[in-house]
């Protein structure tokens, strides 16, 4: 079982500078045809600062894989079994934000196959201002082997 002495273990702060073109790519990758997070002027004329990110995109500035080996979960197979996110604003290129993850949880629980572990990861980000901008939460189901 994974040691639950890493709950409340937290990475160090990263520093994310959203760019448009990553907020592009990931809404061309999802198949997502909204216009703030294609068009700079679409984004503009709606009041935003930049191209929107859409909702799911901050799973790409969460835990780093430092902060995962950090945490010796060795080679096992992950699964990721949930995820939720909260906003306080969007995300906008330009944004600056400093993410931080920390273990929220480590539990067991029967399996199919035997015992596995699971894992709950949150990730915050804040802006310069130190102002909340979003909170993601995920589990993660470790298999034993």
């Amino acid at each position: 079982m994974l040691d639950r002495t890493l709950i409340g273990r937290e990475s160090e702060p990263n520093v994310v500078e959203v760019e448009k073109g990553a907020i592009r790519r990931f809404a061309e990758a999802l198949g997502d045809p909204n216009p703030l997070a294609l068009d700079e002027g679409a984004a503009r004329a709606a009041g935003h600062a930049g191209l929107v990110a859409p909702p799911t995109f901050a799973v790409t500035l969460g835990w780093s894989e430092r902060f995962r080996h950090s945490l010796d979960l060795g080679t096992r197979s992950v699964l990721h079994g949930e995820q939720s996110f909260e906003y306080a604003r969007p995300i906008v290129a330009g944004d600056r934000l400093t993410v931080r993850s920390k273990v929220a949880d480590v539990q067991e629980r029967a399996g199919a196959s035997g015992p596995m572990d699971v894992l709950v990861i949150e990730d915050e980000g804040r802006d310069d201002k130190g102002a909340l901008v979003f909170k993601t939460r995920a589990t993660f189901i470790l298999r034993r082997g």
